[in-house]
């Protein structure tokens, strides 16, 4: 009951954290209990198989069996490391945090654990039924830890978020009801061996597509997100920028493209496109921004365009860079924003105008900032360089006009972000002496900055495990069925060799 166990630990430790009577011993017990969950999730590299491309540790039990609604957890190589990066970021996610909420210190844990437990329960769940649960109680939480704690434009951020998210997420459940209708059944599985009428495709690619594209967020769908992560709290943002985004990305390669090869294919063009153009837009406004949390808000929204260019090459290079790029970009963003957010509680502000000089009173969050930094612009030795290149190369053979234009973008993600490392702790002091950082704040970068050189240095521990599952369920899925390789040349083919038939027989 590993996986059960990963889903409920943090949801029985949202309640207990937002019952209780009192304050004091919420933060402790939320630390360990987030840590108690990331040792949990440890266990999973021991007995998963990187050589079986199905699921595994799976859990089925009756639910509602009249209507095919199962209990159903699983686990494979498309979802291991994302699983792992939500339990390792929770707990420091909560150090980060520990000065904020201080409002309402219990609810603020309770909706950070609670988001955990919907961010697994999105990962694991093999029935669409429970899927669909898991990703709308996301925004709950998302809902509350923005609304409630956020800084002073959170109404309209909140307001744009759920707009957003409610929308695509409609039309996800049309979708999805259609093909439970054509299958009898909410089992995945069943799901995505069943074949679907090439219109019929079209039509659930795009809606299920619209769901997890504005979670990417690809551009234009990104409107939401730079409100959500500017007025969110740090620990809201890296949550955001972490793992929501990332399971609009997981969702594409776990039903867009498996359940409906026929229009991934046929969008694919479209969708490259798109994704170029978030880069640069991204890059560009990143560019010109003001603010320190908002232009980390388009750098990621550069970043995970990126994301998406590798899953529509098709190709094993271009999917598994994609992955690792998730991961990367996760790790790296969230160190980002919590030192961002460590300069705001320090200062008050966020804007570069206002801000400057920190790096002589506080040398080591400088060090911290620019080592993070550096792996987001894809210094090799670090993480970011192996998911870029993974991917660049993947498109350029592709199409080398795309990936010229994608590279512009990276080009441009160095200058801005070393122009803010410039800022922000270069020049003259602004603001009067810094504080560095604390012990527990280093506590809770550190870890982010160990992995960030880790895996830059060792990627094939990260890239093993997940080959054998892109291969059979994604790539596998965009080869034509030997039966029905194109259903209306057959059509055309039968037809004419019984009107051949039918003359020759007149004939005679």
């Amino acid at each position: 009951m590993i996986l059960s166990l990963l889903i409920f630990l943090p949801l029985a430790g949202a309640l207990l954290v937002g019952l209780a009577p009192r304050d004091k011993g919420a933060k402790a017990f939320a630390f360990g209990l987030a840590l108690c969950v990331f040792f949990l999730s440890l266990s999973l590299l021991k007995g998963f198989d990187p050589a079986d491309g199905g699921f595994q540790f799976k859990e089925l039990r009756d639910l509602v069996p009249s209507v095919g609604i199962h209990y159903s957890l699983g686990l494979d190589g498309l979802s291991l490391w994302l699983v792992i990066l939500t339990a390792f970021l929770t707990p420091l996610v909560v150090l980060s945090s520990w000065n904020q909420g201080s409002e309402r210190p219990r609810g603020f844990l309770a909706c950070l654990l609670l988001l955990e437990s919907s961010v697994m329960g999105t990962l694991l769940s093999t029935d669409l039924f429970l899927f669909y649960v898991f990703w709308e109680l996301m925004l709950i939480p998302a809902f509350f830890l923005v609304g409630l704690w956020g800084s002073a434009g959170r109404t309209r951020a909140t307001l744009k978020f759920v707009l957003y998210t409610m929308a695509g997420s409609l039309l996800m459940l049309v979708a999805l009801l259609y093909v439970v209708r054509e299958t009898g059944s909410f089992d995945y599985t069943l799901a995505r061996e069943h074949l679907y009428p090439e219109d019929a495709q079209v039509w659930c690619f795009l809606a299920f597509a619209a769901a997890f594209l504005i979670k990417v967020p690809l551009f234009p769908l990104h409107g939401w997100l730079p409100d959500a992560y500017a007025e969110a709290p740090t620990g809201g943002t890296v949550f955001f920028s972490a793992l929501l985004v990332k399971l609009g990305a997981y969702g594409l390669l776990r039903f867009c493209v498996p359940l409906f090869p026929y229009a991934a294919q046929e969008t694919a063009p479209l969708l490259l496109g798109l994704a170029v153009a978030g880069i640069l837009h991204g890059a560009l406004m990143a560019s010109i921004a003001t603010d320190v949390k908002r232009l980390l808000a388009y750098s990621s929204l550069s970043h995970m365009g990126l994301v998406v260019l590798g899953i529509f090459t098709f190709t094993l290079t271009g999917l598994q860079g994609s992955l690792f790029q998730m991961l990367s970009h996760g790790v790296a963003m969230a160190g980002l924003f919590f030192l961002a957010g460590y300069l705001e509680e320090r200062s008050g502000k966020r804007g570069l105008s206002d801000l400057g000089g920190a790096a002589k009173s506080a040398p080591l969050l400088a060090v911290c900032f620019l080592w993070m930094m550096l792996s987001v612009v894809g210094l090799p030795g670090f993480s970011g360089f192996i998911g870029e290149l993974l991917v660049l190369s993947a498109v350029w053979k592709a199409s080398p006009a795309l990936a010229g234009a994608a590279l512009l973008g990276f080009v441009l993600s160095a200058w801005y972000l070393f122009n803010l490392f410039g800022r922000l702790f270069l020049g003259p002091a602004k603001g009067g002496a810094w504080k560095d950082l604390t012990w527990r704040e280093g506590l809770a970068v550190l870890p982010l900055m160990v992995l960030v050189l880790w895996m830059g240095l060792k990627p094939n521990p990260i890239l093993r495990p997940m080959e054998k599952t892109l291969t059979l369920k994604v790539l596998e899925e965009l080869k034509p069925p030997p039966v029905m390789t194109d259903f209306a040349a057959t059509h055309r083919r039968l037809t004419e060799e019984i009107e051949k038939d039918k003359r020759n027989r007149g004939k005679k």
